[in-house]
């Protein structure tokens, strides 16, 4: 099925329980679920660089994505076309998936079979919809690492180029495992009035990154939805910024937000990063996608796992370079730095600060 009718909504909701993820985890490699043999097969290394250690993989278990074709993708408009993400009641009956809510919905969860970390999961909505960016997603975040406070939850950008690589299904990605993203330091803080317990800061990151932690899960969404709705309508021209353009009478949305999302104790830290995905003459892949002479690295999108730096790069690699070389490693983790450094809606140089506090000044105080 690919859209959840009324009564296996009602079974769903009815049927959500506190899961044991220790136990639904060894389940699931047990029963073949979680393709452990084939994760073996990855490659992966740390590389240090200005931003902290990357953590680089080649994925060998699962082929590249043409950005295009992903893009085509998110258009699939089918009610009764099933895709990846879709959940029939026989997942639940299996064990493959089990029941959770969120947002008062059904939803379901299991772990991805190709993992690309740790207990890597995926929460899916039992109805089949697009992705999207908003108060639901930030309120569904929450209700997930109240649920699952020993996972990490996020969402790729609900946009094609920054997005991943399944838009046409609304889902999260979360597991047990610390990225790059997590250990960086905040370069600044910032405040906003109307949310005093909310502490406000940019990320020293390649990408542009703002940082919100409080135990206050209302305060933090209602100011996650402050800078969402302050973003989506920013447009600056000089730095290539365009919120929105016109084809004919329709108005094309550019501007969006990757969210991050984990919960330590009673502190929720929520990590925006701010994302764009205007192509131009000069990028016609994107302007904040990888660069052309980069594409030999990475030419997919840059997703939530990505923004966080982890690296997901293609098999081909292995027939391309010389990747036992401790060099070339070096020189794969530092080019895929660069690489995240394209996607940065606002450069780290003074122009590209400058900019983004003014942008800051829109809705904070500083």
């Amino acid at each position: 099925m690919s859209a959840c009718d009324n009564n296996d909504c009602i079974r769903a909701v009815n049927d959500a329980e506190r899961i044991d993820t220790d136990a639904f985890y060894r389940d699931s490699i047990t029963k073949g679920f979680v393709k452990v043999e084939d994760i073996a097969r990855n490659i992966e290394w740390v590389t240090p660089t200005v931003w902290g250690d990357i953590q680089v993989t080649i994925n060998l278990s699962k082929p590249e994505k043409d950005p295009a074709a992903i893009a085509a993708a998110a258009k699939q408009k089918d009610p009764d076309k099933l895709c990846d993400l879709c959940v029939t009641q026989g997942d639940i009956d299996s064990g493959y998936a089990k029941n959770i809510q969120l947002c008062d919905e059904p939803w379901a969860l299991w772990y991805s079979p190709y993992a690309y970390f740790n207990e890597h999961c995926i929460a899916m909505s039992w109805e089949h919809r697009p992705m999207h960016i908003d108060r639901a997603a930030f309120v569904g975040l929450c209700d997930f690492v109240d649920q699952f406070p020993q996972y990490f939850i996020g969402s790729n950008a609900d946009l094609p180029i920054v997005g991943g690589s399944i838009l046409s299904h609304d889902h999260f990605q979360g597991g047990r495992h610390t990225f790059p993203l997590q250990e960086a330091p905040i370069d600044r803080t910032f405040t906003m009035s109307a949310f005093p317990h909310v502490n406000a800061g940019v990320v020293k990151w390649p990408l542009t990154v703002l940082r919100l932690e409080t135990i206050d899960r209302e305060a933090l969404i209602d100011s996650a939805c402050r800078i969402l709705d302050a973003w989506c309508a920013y447009t600056n021209e000089e730095l290539g910024i365009i919120a929105v353009t016109f084809e004919g009478k329709q108005a094309i949305r550019h501007n969006t937000i990757t969210p991050m999302l984990r919960k330590r104790d009673a502190t929720y830290t929520l990590d925006l990063a701010l994302r764009c995905n205007i192509t131009s003459e000069k990028h016609p892949l994107g302007a904040f996608h990888v660069h052309d002479h980069l594409h030999h690295i990475k030419k997919e999108n840059i997703g939530l796992i990505e923004v966080m730096g982890r690296a997901i790069l293609p098999p081909r690699l292995m027939r391309e370079m010389a990747i036992d070389d401790a060099s070339v490693r070096t020189e794969i983790g530092e080019r895929f730095a660069e690489a995240l450094c394209c996607c940065g809606v606002f450069t780290w140089d003074v122009e590209g600060q400058a900019a983004l506090d003014a942008f800051l000044d829109t809705f904070a105080s500083r």
